[in-house]
């Protein structure tokens, strides 16, 4: 174990910060937190020369340049965010032109610096003066991973600012608080890589627009807060990751959890009484992956029965439909824990889906006047709750007929796969159908089809146990959406600026059923000039995903062996261009090692 202390100055930050080499490790890290005012009240200790806390850095194993934060990645983010004008201090920006590196990338787009007068930007002197700053920077050499977890464990258990549920969640790497951690990304919509660079934070990082910190994912329209299941200021704290595994514990355990402070610390493993390895036997006898899924599944058709109610306006449907009173804006958590599990009990443990959605929700309206509620939580009263709500609303359910937990959680993961495009976009594509635009002449465009196949071969290019995804039926400019809007008569629903047009109107076009229209796209892929083998891979894994009313067709492309040539040429997806690019010459070579 190596221990380095050293003074580092904000412009050399700076650099690392924008040479990616400041990584974030999701495992442990929170997320972005901290308002404009925290943020401006450290710049301005900067500019008073006064002492911030210590940043602690770990050295990557992957990149000996690089460097994982351990402790610090709010007071990063807040310097690094000041320099490139995402908030100001005291009605003042500091001055990108004072900065070369950060000067270049604006010109260049990568940040948009602020256009204001010379009296809102600090002077040169100010600006100098804080680049040339020292900050206190610990360098630590672990010997494993480990060593990083438990030295952010101790250093945040005790932290102020943390709520009880990232207590738990600090430096807690088992199966359970995975599995917590890793739904609860999913379900909010800021899924991303496991290790980033500390500049894509800010993308699967949470907003609020009382706030407006010019993150990524709102507050707002995660699931949780626009359902009213809890309260836009609570998610901050993680209070979806404590409902999460208010729902796991009680799935795996087999019973409704009892959900006070000193269980969820118990399974945890921060209480004396530890009950850390009960849990990781039940969630391994029960399947990590199956828990996983079946989370998503019951998730995925209470919102797609709500959608079915409520197409254009279901925002706060829950929380209207559960409390007491229609108007009330209080959370519904517990009324949300209890209709959840009713329809767990229903959908993975009788196999049954719900079919009449109107009569499903009118059931439950007011339904926190009928459930037994108290300040403690106890396991009778839930099993009360349960049972009472599942008497209310099973006659709406029927038998299903198809396999539940292998098609039921699409809805969220393809919301995700929307937005990891944003941060992943080699290994994701988008059509909008196979059917020409051109209203004169709506037939089947091989031109289109053509480009389809080359990203195919581009995506087996990525590399070795490498996969990516082409969505025929979305688009990825608002412009096209409306195009279709107008030339199908159709309504499509957004997710982000994807436009989620489906495959139905092209199947009305040529007089055929959803299911023969997917087939013949299927047989389409049979026979173009693909590889036998890819070809194969691909039409096994075609996926159509309903998503509010539209059905598109997800296609998986896993990267062999060795490269794909599609006619005779080699292709790749290079970094943000929407078209499959040639390759000849060294960069044949390259793509041959992506291989080895």
């Amino acid at each position: 174990m190596s221990i380095t202390p050293k003074g580092m100055s904000i412009l050399e930050l700076y650099r690392l910060y924008r040479n990616k080499k400041l990584i974030v490790n999701r495992r442990y890290q929170r997320k972005l937190v901290w308002t404009k005012e925290e943020k401006a009240s450290l710049i301005e200790s900067i500019f008073l020369n006064y002492p911030i806390p210590l940043i602690l850095l770990g050295k990557s194993e992957k990149d000996e340049n690089a460097y994982e934060i351990i402790d610090g990645m709010q007071r990063l983010n807040a310097i690094c965010s000041f320099i490139e004008n995402q908030f100001s201090v005291n009605e003042k920006f500091f001055d990108v032109s004072q900065h070369p590196l950060a000067n270049e990338l604006s010109k260049k787009g990568v940040f948009k610096a602020v256009q204001v007068k010379k009296e809102n930007l600090f002077d040169s002197d100010k600006c100098v003066s804080f680049l040339e700053y020292s900050l206190a920077v610990t360098f630590y050499e672990p010997q494993s991973t480990r060593d990083i977890e438990n030295v952010f464990d101790r250093i945040n258990s005790n932290g102020k600012h943390l709520s009880p549920q990232e207590v738990r969640q600090a430096g807690v790497t088992t199966s359970f608080s995975e599995l917590v951690r890793t739904l609860a990304s999913e379900i909010r919509g800021d899924v991303s890589r496991e290790i980033i660079p500390l500049t894509e934070m800010p993308e699967i990082s949470i907003d609020f627009k009382s706030v407006d910190l010019g993150y990524g994912v709102s507050a707002e329209d995660t699931f949780w807060c626009y359902q009213g299941i809890i309260r836009n200021r609570d998610l901050r704290d993680s209070s979806d990751e404590q409902l999460l595994a208010d729902l796991i514990l009680s799935i795996a355990l087999g019973k409704p959890f009892a959900a006070k402070k000193e269980n969820f610390d118990a399974y945890y493993g921060k209480a004396d009484n530890s009950k850390l390895d009960e849990i990781e036997i039940a969630v391994s006898k029960y399947g990590l992956d199956n828990l996983k899924t079946d989370v998503k599944t019951v998730i995925s058709y209470i919102k797609n029965s709500i959608s079915s109610v409520e197409p254009n306006n279901d925002r706060n449907f829950l929380r209207k439909t559960l409390s007491r009173s229609g108007g009330t804006t209080n959370p519904v958590k517990e009324p949300f824990y209890t209709l959840f599990m009713a329809f767990y009990e229903l959908i993975i443990q009788q196999e049954k889906e719900p079919f009449i959605y109107q009569k499903i929700f009118e059931a439950v309206e007011g339904l926190i006047a009928k459930l037994k509620m108290s300040s403690s939580i106890t396991t009778e009263n839930r099993i009360h709750n349960i049972d009472l709500t599942r008497g209310l609303i099973e006659k709406y359910f029927k038998a299903c007929s198809s396999k539940i937990r292998s098609s039921g959680s699409h809805t969220i993961d393809f919301e995700n796969y929307l937005r990891l495009s944003k941060t992943e976009a080699p290994s994701y594509d988008f059509k909008q159908g196979l059917i020409s635009l051109n209203p004169k002449n709506r037939e089947f465009n091989q031109d289109s089809f053509e480009k389809i196949c080359q990203n195919f071969s581009a995506m087996a290019n990525l590399g070795k146990g490498k996969k990516g995804y082409i969505f025929i039926g979305v688009t990825d400019k608002e412009t096209d959406t409306q195009k279709i809007e107008k030339l199908d008569n159709i309504i499509a629903p957004r997710v982000g600026y994807f436009g989620i047009v489906g495959l139905e109107r092209e199947a009305k076009i040529n007089n055929m059923s959803l299911d023969d229209y997917i087939m013949l796209i299927s047989r389409k892929i049979r026979k173009s000039k693909l590889p036998e083998w890819l070809k194969t891979s691909i039409n096994t894994n075609l996926t159509p995903i309903t998503y509010k009313d539209h059905t598109v067709l997800m296609c998986t492309i896993q990267a062999g062996d060795e490269p794909v040539w599609y006619d005779d040429k080699l292709y790749i997806r290079d970094g943000h261009e929407k078209q499959p690019q040639e390759v000849s010459g060294k960069q044949v070579n390259a793509v041959f090692k992506l291989f080895q």
